[in-house]
């Protein structure tokens, strides 16, 4: 009766946010149709199976979201079994949460009304809300498309099964609204693709969604990297601008699994604080937002934010 009336619920979930939300279509049928596999699942007698169950029940059938969050994200059917199969109690608990969802829609449709208000030409059509391999809270392809499995943390959250790295970044359903605009500002930024993917431009990009994100939000999908952040910032920049122009992202961005000796990602966290500097160095606040989204010199911008003029005395 209990998954009957959850697929009930995310039925509803479903048609509801298409009729109630005119600004965007935010997309939720991947996440029952992940739970019916699920279900599946316990009859399966190997792997192989199980394999040919998430393949046939959950990623043919899914939407364009699942299709666009595969690459380097769900990967294969393969992969997504082994990361439930090593993880089968926190996917269990995960779905007391995923209801929820239909709860984030109107704090939701305020973001959007304030993204716009902020940046007028604010224009998404569409938000996938899937459920991936415990590796991504969220990317953009063609659309926003954000992992439903990273907001399932909870006091009572099962936490055997959990790496460091997942337990410093897994969140309550509740915060998911965050991670949505973060993506919405990653679909905004015009200046981002077809450069080269220095590690100053990849974190200012990634940077320039936290800082907005959190404009909008008032709140911030990384700020559990701020505080160590904000202890080490003089040494963090000073080791940052000699590694800045070259394309090895490794030390800072996408190595939350792999950084041992201090927090992964802390590249958003340099790209947050150039941000931070450029706008309130700003005297026309929209413009600075417009021109954030729209960077095509990322020197020059670094340089026009006084970000690194803080740290002068220490360059020398």
């Amino acid at each position: 009766m209990k998954r009957i009336l959850t697929i009930l619920a995310l039925s509803f979930l479903t048609s509801s946010l298409c009729h109630a939300q005119q600004e965007f279509e935010a997309v939720y049928s991947d996440v029952s149709l992940f739970w019916k596999a699920f279900d599946k699942l316990k009859g399966a007698e190997s792997k192989q199976d199980s394999v040919a169950i998430l393949e046939q029940e959950y990623l043919n059938k899914a939407s364009a979201g699942v299709e666009q969050f595969m690459q380097g994200r769900i990967q294969s059917a393969s992969y997504l079994q082994e990361t439930i199969n090593q993880h089968r109690s926190y996917y269990t608990y995960l779905r007391n949460h995923t209801p929820k969802l239909q709860e984030i829609l109107p704090r939701l449709s305020k973001h959007y009304k304030r993204l716009k208000k902020l940046y007028p030409d604010t224009d998404i059509p569409k938000v996938y809300f899937v459920i991936g391999a415990l590796n991504s809270a969220g990317t953009i392809k063609t659309d926003p498309i954000v992992g439903v499995d990273m907001f399932g943390f909870y006091p009572e959250t099962p936490k055997h099964e959990l790496n460091p790295w997942l337990l410093s970044v897994l969140r309550p359903i509740e915060a998911i609204d965050v991670v949505v605009v973060h993506e919405m500002v990653h679909v905004l930024q015009k200046g981002y693709d077809g450069l080269e993917n220095t590690l100053l431009k990849k974190s200012i990009g990634e940077g320039a969604a936290d800082f907005l994100g959190e404009l909008v939000t008032r709140s911030n999908i990384n700020k559990h990297i701020h505080s160590y952040g904000n202890a080490h910032e003089r040494e963090l920049w000073l080791e940052f601008r000699s590694q800045m122009h070259g394309t090895d992202l490794s030390n800072w961005l996408y190595n939350g699994l792999k950084s041992k000796d201090r927090p992964g990602d802390l590249g958003y966290y340099i790209g947050y604080k150039i941000c931070e500097a450029y706008y309130k160095n700003s005297e026309n606040k929209k413009q600075a937002i417009k021109e954030m989204l729209d960077i095509t010199d990322y020197d020059a911008f670094l340089a026009k934010s006084g970000y690194e003029l803080k740290f002068s005395q220490a360059s020398k």
